[in-house]
């Protein structure tokens, strides 16, 4: 009897979990991964968003870095040519025997309708330290983006000017003076009125202060009727700066095409994300405004008002039309405030985002500067909006 009571016992503990039971546990089971993995989306959903958010900034940050960076060293080598012919030139560049400027077709997508002047070729370019090309609206009056050019150079040393005593040869130029010059710089020489030309320095004699010029980098002519000649260093800066809106990219164009290899002559990206640029001209025209104290005087180098880049004064049409017009703004442009847009590079769901599907840019200045811009619900954005002084226009008035 007690045997039998004992296989009874040791039978029902080996028989295991009945169905009801599995159906419970596999119940619970479930509910529990069901509960983790809501808790993980939710999770990995403020992960993206945040990481998104943090590669948008970035992005934005160092585009606002490198173009704050280059519109501040905007007009290096030029702005000391204001008595001498320099400012608002019509430039005339070689590089490797090819003329870079006049540049005989359009430059590469998204720079291909710039500068906005016809005709479209060849295209020009004059001695301005930035130029800002307004990107104008689509069918639905929303902004396009500007394209930002800059000139200037990086002498190794400050050459206020050098004086051309002859033209011996088209590859060889005689100065009153040489010091600070040396091979491998480029030189940018007025020669006829409104016109001017860069080349390069292949050797300096300085005991006869001769310099050889590189044949590739200079016209038939040379330096032929040069006035004066300035010293721009040997990586003189003609650059364009735009979005390429389809990609979403800040890019950048080399005028000159200085560098050699698979990437010579094409459009640079500089960083992702970037979605928009926007670009006021700060200018001194004798304007009084109530909101900027100390304006109402031409010539004082105070910013008397922010205009954009149209019309019959401002736009680039306008200040490329002649070297009086070109001159005439660079002495009166005075600082840039420049607004950057990026935007994070993977989509959320729509639903998670209840903000404003639209922008408004320089929302502190009167209607007609401000710019409006469309938002996708699935991407987040940051705003970067600076004032940038163009630091060498400053000395404008001292030389």
């Amino acid at each position: 009897m007690m045997r039998a009571k004992a296989n009874v016992i040791s039978w029902r503990r080996q028989r295991g979990f009945s169905l009801i039971e599995l159906m419970v546990g596999l119940t619970v089971s479930l509910i529990c991964t069901i509960a983790m993995m809501s808790a993980f989306a939710l999770f990995e959903g403020q992960k993206r968003t945040t990481t998104s958010g943090d590669d948008a900034q970035q992005n934005g940050s160092y585009s606002l870095y490198e173009l704050e960076r280059q519109i501040r060293t905007a007009g290096s080598g030029l702005t000391q040519g204001f008595n001498y012919g320099l400012w608002g030139c019509a430039m005339t560049a070689y590089t490797g025997s090819t003329q870079r400027i006049p540049k005989a077709a359009a430059a590469p997508a998204p720079f291909s309708t710039w500068p906005g002047v016809s005709p479209a070729t060849p295209v020009p370019m004059r001695a301005i330290p930035v130029l800002i090309t307004d990107g104008g609206v689509d069918g639905s009056g929303n902004a396009l983006p500007d394209t930002i050019a800059v000139v200037g150079g990086n002498p190794a040393g400050t050459v206020f000017k050098s004086k051309v005593t002859s033209t011996p040869a088209s590859t060889t130029v005689v100065l009153d003076n040489s010091l600070g010059i040396y091979a491998g710089d480029y030189m940018l020489a007025t020669t006829t009125v409104g016109n001017c030309v860069l080349g390069q320095v292949s050797t300096n004699t300085a005991a006869t202060n001769t310099l050889g010029l590189s044949a590739a980098s200079v016209p038939s002519t040379g330096f032929n009727g040069a006035g004066y000649l300035f010293d721009l260093g040997a990586q003189p800066n003609f650059s364009l700066y735009g979005v390429n809106t389809t990609t979403a990219q800040l890019t950048t164009f080399d005028m000159l095409q200085l560098t050699t290899g698979p990437t010579a002559g094409t459009v640079l990206p500089v960083a992702d994300g970037i979605v928009q640029i926007k670009a006021l001209y700060g200018v001194d025209d004798g304007a009084s405004n109530a909101a900027i104290p100390g304006s109402g005087t031409l010539g004082d180098d105070i910013i008397d008002e922010w205009v954009k880049a149209v019309g019959g004064t401002w736009s680039s049409a306008s200040i490329l039309a002649s070297q009086t017009t070109a001159a005439q703004a660079v002495q009166q442009i005075k600082a840039i405030r420049l607004v950057v847009v990026a935007r994070s590079q993977l989509p959320e769901k729509s639903t998670d985002y209840t903000g404003p599907t639209q922008m408004t840019l320089f929302s502190d200045l009167p209607a007609a500067l401000q710019s409006k811009i469309n938002l996708d619900p699935q991407y987040r954005y940051k705003v970067y909006d600076t004032t940038i002084p163009i630091r060498n226009a400053v000395i404008t008035r001292r030389f």
